[in-house]
């Protein structure tokens, strides 16, 4: 960061305080969310695991021109976070973001919650064994590690990170509250360059990790438009599939219960391309 760029970031954090310190007094509050969100480049990248099983091998991913690239590294305990370990973060983006929609807050550092308010959120309350999931969840979104220039303008910059951090406040059943830390890149998505957008609520109710995944990914890719078309090589690495090829497209084309139909061509070069096209709605009476 040039001396320039520095000036203009402590200027941006000396406006921000008084609605930081805003945003801190109701991050303990009960929050009635509006939408379920998630930030921008979280919905873009691969920055997780689709598989059921345990990942331990890392995914590596570069853009197609090469400029932007991300390494995702599990824990060697734990193992790499899951695309369902994610809907406690897309909880915790959620809440913060009606946090920042209130009169005089912005976007928290922090927030707050017990086990049973992000496991009614995320429709998860029928099982005990959910808490211990929410626990090893946890493990994993705060162990996973990151390395690449997705967050920073700056191409050239590499950096190693994890998402968040996490303060787990026990009581006599378990876990009381939680504490979600989240790393400044998501910080300063969320406040100035307005990254957190609202997702699809199925996402969350989704048990398919693959269609999770479209489920954003397909929305990102589409922006305003009513088509997105992939190559079907690169959207297997978007999604952090590690399948075979034929079976990842088998998986694709048996999705039903989407809002986009879905078209295969060949690609100039050879492979194939795939076609998201968004399906007209049709008005209810």
């Amino acid at each position: 960061m040039d001396r320039i760029d520095l000036h203009r970031k402590i200027i941006r954090e000396q406006e921000e305080k008084p609605k930081v310190e805003r945003a801190i007094e109701l991050v303990n509050q009960k929050v009635e969310l509006s939408a379920y969100r998630n930030e921008r480049n979280l919905m873009l990248y691969p920055f997780c695991s689709t598989a059921r099983k345990t990942r331990f091998t890392p995914i590596k991913y570069k853009t197609t021109d090469g400029k932007r690239w991300l390494i995702v590294s599990p824990n060697v305990e734990y193992g790499m976070a899951k695309i369902w370990d994610f809907d406690v973060l897309r909880y915790a983006l959620s809440k913060a973001g009606e946090v920042a929609r209130m009169e005089g807050a912005t976007f928290p550092p922090y927030v707050e919650f017990s086990a049973y308010e992000c496991l009614k959120a995320l429709k998860k309350t029928d099982s005990k064994k959910n808490y211990e999931w929410l626990e090893a969840a946890l493990d994993r979104l705060a162990s996973t590690t990151y390395s690449g220039n997705i967050f920073r303008e700056e191409e050239r910059t590499k950096e190693t990170f994890t998402l968040l951090s996490v303060k787990f406040i026990g009581g006599d059943d378990g876990i009381e509250r939680i504490r979600i830390n989240f790393n400044e890149r998501l910080i300063e998505s969320a406040r100035y360059y307005k990254g957190l957008l609202e997702i699809d609520p199925r996402i969350l109710k989704e048990d398919s990790g693959l269609k999770k995944r479209l489920l954003e990914l397909v929305k990102t890719g589409m922006g305003r438009n009513s088509d997105w078309t992939v190559g079907l090589v690169r959207l297997q690495e978007l999604c952090a599939h590690e399948g075979a090829l034929k079976e990842f497209k088998r998986q694709i084309k048996s999705f039903k219960d989407i809002s986009w139909d879905i078209a295969f061509s060949p690609k100039a070069g050879g492979g194939e391309n795939v076609t998201f096209i968004k399906k007209e709605q049709i008005p209810t009476k």
